[in-house]
């Protein structure tokens, strides 16, 4: 590293302890504008302490907004080497320690997962694009003519009402249409009225969520298997919330289901709290994986090529994701970092029980805390979290209650107590207007 780039970090660093400060975009358009006459190093310094300071801080105790918090610090030592090295995944002979790094924590998780030898994996830049190639394997494996004539007849999934949008973003990029997501509520269909939507229709994926994300719902397609089987449908589950459970020995017994699913989705930079982006897509049939995206191009993939991990890729720019997991298992506890997540949710769902000005919402969430205040007064809730923001308190919302989740680490149960308190002072000065 040189000394000028050395510089340049103790420049960010010492901007980064600065207080961070919430704009509205109007507001950054007035603010972040620079003197053009400024010297080279002190435009570097004012670009830079702007950026500090008009940037959410997820490591800050009141940020418990969304499923992601600050990064763990080995995370962000990850972070740095990947950026130092700046490899690309695509071949072993290009980036070897990442791969190497990559096939070793996906074997590990696969063992988590309880699937056969054959078993594959890849890193994904995030939970939505993992869900699309498992949508693309699903097809391959029903129609794998369309890997080279395309179809031309329409094909259906079916999602659950509750589902991740990114199951009608892949249709649209598929080429399917959102016409052909077929939504159900998974608890009041039948076996019988599956059947049926199955037998009306061409359905050849079934997508099921592990912890959903407005409300942590951990959804079950038990009751539909015979159906599923007899029509050769694939399962995929999008467990990009709760599937880090499979790192925790306490819990772990909430994946069980994971091994009878063709694919699975997980995203270790929400729940772990790992820094983005941390995704990755398990698929049972590896061999099926590779060869529904395969294609020969030998001026990058030789002879010597096993370990080349983008022959199973639809990209060949690929982040070394992979290696940060890896990294952070060698060096961290992972077992107590997604055991911690568990716990410390249900340490708050206590404190809301405990509350009388507060009501729990979504008991059996394992990964959210929801929760509405108990009042008559008539104030909108998002008032209340843009009023929040504006002090620097970031919770989410979800139609008319509040949604906590405890990823970030530097939130404990006293932090969490402050920010209902800052809830009922908020909504009192609201209510008074």
């Amino acid at each position: 590293m040189s000394e000028e780039l050395q510089k340049k970090i103790e420049v960010v660093w010492r901007a980064l302890q600065n207080e961070h400060e919430y704009c509205s975009f109007e507001e950054l358009n007035e603010r972040v504008v620079f003197d053009e006459d400024l010297s080279k190093e002190d435009r570097f310094k004012a670009v830079v302490d702007a950026v500090c300071k008009y940037t959410i801080n997820t490591k800050d105790k009141n940020w418990i907004a969304k499923l992601y918090g600050g990064g763990t610090d080995m995370s962000f030592v990850a972070e740095m080497i990947i950026s130092y090295f700046n490899q690309n995944c695509h071949t072993y002979s290009s980036s070897p320690l990442f791969t190497f790094a990559e096939e070793q924590i996906l074997r590990k998780i696969i063992g988590f997962v309880g699937y056969e030898e054959g078993a594959s994996g890849l890193f994904l830049p995030g939970g939505s694009y993992c869900t699309l190639i498992g949508m693309i394997c699903a097809r391959y494996k029903k129609f794998p003519a369309s890997k080279r004539a395309g179809l031309n007849h329409p094909i259906q999934v079916i999602t659950s009402v509750n589902s991740h949008y990114s199951i009608d973003k892949g249709a649209i990029m598929m080429g399917m249409g959102t016409d052909n997501v077929i939504k159900i509520d998974f608890e009041k269909t039948t076996p019988e009225e599956f059947e049926d939507i199955v037998v009306k229709n061409n359905v050849f994926m079934i997508n099921s969520t592990s912890g959903t994300t407005s409300e942590g719902t951990i959804e079950s397609v038990e009751k539909f298997s015979r159906i599923l089987k007899k029509y050769n449908i694939w399962h995929h589950i999008d467990a990009c919330v709760s599937g880090i459970a499979l790192f925790s020995n306490k819990y772990r017994y909430l994946t069980a289901h994971f091994k009878h699913a063709h694919s699975i989705t997980i995203d270790c930079h929400k729940c772990l709290n790992l820094n983005q982006q941390c995704s990755l897509l398990l698929v049972k049939d590896g061999g099926l994986l590779s060869d529904c995206s395969r294609i020969t191009a030998p001026y990058l993939f030789h002879k010597d090529s096993e370990h080349d991990i983008a022959n199973r890729s639809f990209q060949c720019g690929r982040r070394a994701d992979g290696f940060k997991l890896w990294f952070c298992d060698q060096l961290d506890d992972l077992d107590a970092q997604a055991t911690l997540m568990y716990d410390r949710n249900a340490r708050f769902k206590k404190i809301i029980a405990d509350d009388p000005r507060f009501t729990s919402v979504l008991e059996y969430s394992m990964t959210h805390t929801c929760f509405q205040l108990v009042t008559d007064e008539e104030v909108q809730i998002h008032e209340i979290t843009a009023a929040l923001r504006k002090e620097g308190v970031f919770i989410e919302y979800h139609r008319d209650y509040f949604r906590a989740v405890a990823v970030n680490d530097n939130i404990d149960e006293d932090v969490f107590k402050s920010i209902l308190e800052r809830i009922i002072v908020v909504h009192k000065q609201l209510s008074e207007k």
